[in-house]
């Protein structure tokens, strides 16, 4: 007995010198693709703060109207404490110590990435902010999809959603309703401001490598989804592509699943709609297969960058499950 009571108390011991040495870090917070820079107001002004602003608030490519890639908050040394330190993202310039540049995670919250850059000089800041920025534009962004994905989790009955006619799951947010489904189609959609938000599944027969799709290869097969499926308001109108801006494309890997991504602009054929979408080819290794996976939006005048990183998160959620197909 005596034996058994020392182990509890020794037990009980350790556990309470590993809560005192648990550092708690509150939970991040920020709008979608935001980052903080911490930097003075002088510097910000002037080309220190251009040169972010070049870097990180260029155009984000795909989208109808011109809007910023990341949403830049620029604060002062001296009010970089306490609950500023939450934010998601977080690029910090010190004048103080020799050129370098380091990412952290989580410095001061979770999930954060915490960018310092490091020069005594203009010229060497400068040049810090140049060879960072290609991994940094990666992380942030690589995050941006995680923390939507978190979010998403937020507002689900469920983990994953199954969607059976596909024999696979995915993360979607409970406003997402079953809008249209057909034969091999499936359309969900959720309502915004002034519009709506979609995502639809369908299966290609055309059995190749997806990362050998050209993108005449995608336009077409968009376009000939949406002649069957996507029906404008007047008659005979229907999604198309839209001719007058090229869409881009670049191979995704993610984790072990391979996309071939398409961003650009739809337009309706006989009516006057249109705006950004984001398509994936997708294989399918688990049921020997390809699948079409788009998003969509629909929002006249408003701005959508944040709608389309939601869709992208959405889809980059999806896992397979053996089927009867």
């Amino acid at each position: 007995m005596k034996k058994i009571l020392f182990v509890i108390i020794i037990l009980s011991v350790l556990q309470s010198c590993g809560e005192k040495n648990a550092v708690y870090k509150p939970e991040s917070s920020g709008r979608i693709n935001s980052i903080t820079v911490v930097l003075d107001n002088k510097s910000w002004d002037n080309k220190i703060g251009d040169k972010i602003r070049t870097l990180y608030a260029d155009e984000f490519m795909g989208l109808p109207q011109i809007e910023e890639r990341f949403t830049l908050k620029q604060m002062p040394y001296e009010t970089f404490d306490g609950f500023s330190r939450t934010s998601r993202n977080i690029i910090f310039i010190n004048k103080k110590s020799e050129l370098d540049y380091e990412f952290q995670k989580n410095k001061f919250a979770n999930p954060q990435i915490y960018l310092e850059i490091r020069g005594t000089s203009l010229q060497s800041i400068i040049e810090q902010l140049d060879l960072s920025s290609n991994e940094a534009i990666r992380k942030f962004s690589n995050g941006e999809i995680e923390e939507n994905k978190r979010r998403i989790l937020k507002s689900t009955m469920n983990d994953l959603k199954p969607i059976d006619e596909f024999s696979i799951s995915i993360k979607m947010p409970s406003a997402y309703s079953l809008y249209k489904k057909d034969k091999n189609f499936i359309w969900y959609q959720k309502p915004i401001d002034k519009g709506h938000s979609n995502l639809i599944i369908t299966e290609i027969f055309v059995g190749k490598d997806v990362f050998d799709y050209t993108i005449e290869e995608v336009t077409s097969l968009r376009d000939s989804v949406g002649r069957s499926f996507l029906l404008g308001r007047n008659e005979n109108s229907f999604m198309i592509t839209e001719k007058e801006y090229l869409p881009l494309q670049k191979k995704v890997n993610y984790y072990g699943i391979k996309m071939l991504e398409t961003r650009g602009t739809w337009e309706v054929q006989g009516d006057f709609m249109g705006g950004p979408f984001i398509n994936y080819i997708v294989e399918d290794k688990v049921n020997n297969r390809i699948l079409l996976v788009e998003g969509f939006v629909f929002a006249p005048s408003k701005r959508k960058r944040d709608n389309i990183i939601e869709l992208e998160a959405i889809i980059k959620s999806i896992k397979f499950k053996k089927g009867s197909i």
